[in-house]
């Protein structure tokens, strides 16, 4: 049986999630996202807020793990707000301290005024113990304008948690050097699709028909099959991590390739924790 929310599928045959392409063309991007989400599940629980929370593609991994959730959007949302529980903004979100056990806010801090406002209100609903967990993108495309205001850096992320009085336990880059290249590549053929359209007046523009996204989405798809493929190879050669350990100790022993990655992520995604006490 499939079920879908907005560009998320779920196979609940296979127990597989996809991304559909008619929903959205920045595959790589979501899938990367989505493999990230799911290593978070065991943070899940109780309460769950989803702090803009579009038409809630997230609720088909959350919804298995809480006991109730929440989501809010503002009104000029383009994903819509038949979805969403309350619309409001996320600087001023309308519940009593210490309501939630987890907070959701992916892909939604770069669209506030007031980033830091929204962390201190992300820490006041936090029981505490509770997590937030939040993705942002980093060397991307200007979208949903003009309400696209920032970008993060890990180095950023960690200071805003310090500062909203959150323990940092970890951020991942959603892709590194090769992702980021890919999805700007993406990007820059859809903007000169759109530019083509509008010269040669062409309703509805190219990129939105059906047979021009998927082949538009085939280098993101191939290069998921390799990494995944690769991933697997090396898993099988290696089931001890043996001789993977040794090569990534050599690799990362002035932690080189991290700090290229970090430098030319399309994107990140951290967990953070509300202290139990204090």
């Amino acid at each position: 049986m499939r079920a879908q929310r907005g560009f998320l599928v779920y196979d609940s045959v296979r127990d597989r999630y996809e991304i559909d392409y008619r929903q959205t063309m920045s595959i790589l991007v979501n899938e990367l996202l989505l493999e990230l989400l799911l290593e978070t599940r065991g943070y899940l629980k109780g309460r769950l807020l989803d702090v803009g929370c579009g038409k809630r593609p997230y609720a088909l991994i959350y919804d298995r793990c809480v006991d109730t959730s929440v989501g809010t959007e503002v009104v000029f949302s383009p994903h819509g707000t038949s979805a969403a529980d309350l619309i409001c903004f996320a600087e001023d979100l309308p519940f009593p301290d210490q309501q939630f056990d987890t907070i959701l806010c992916t892909e939604v801090l770069e669209h506030t005024r007031q980033p830091v406002q929204v962390m201190h209100e992300v820490a006041r609903l936090l029981k505490p113990g509770g997590h937030l967990i939040l993705s942002v993108p980093f060397i991307y495309p200007i979208h949903e304008a003009p309400h696209d205001y920032w970008r993060f850096t890990a180095h950023g992320l960690a200071a805003l948690c310090r500062d909203a009085g959150l323990e940092l336990l970890y951020v991942a880059t959603k892709g590194g050097v090769v992702v980021t290249m890919l999805v700007l590549a993406h990007n820059i053929a859809v903007r000169a699709m759109n530019v083509a359209s509008k010269l040669l007046r062409l309703d509805p523009p190219l990129y939105h028909r059906p047979s021009v996204r998927w082949l538009l989405c085939q280098p993101q798809w191939w290069y998921l099959k390799l990494s995944r493929r690769l991933r697997a190879l090396f898993s099988r050669l290696d089931p001890q991590q043996g001789i993977t350990k040794r090569l990534s100790r050599l690799l990362y022993r002035n932690n080189a390739l991290d700090e290229v990655n970090q430098w030319l992520a399309c994107g990140y995604l951290m967990v953070a924790r509300k202290p139990a006490t204090g």
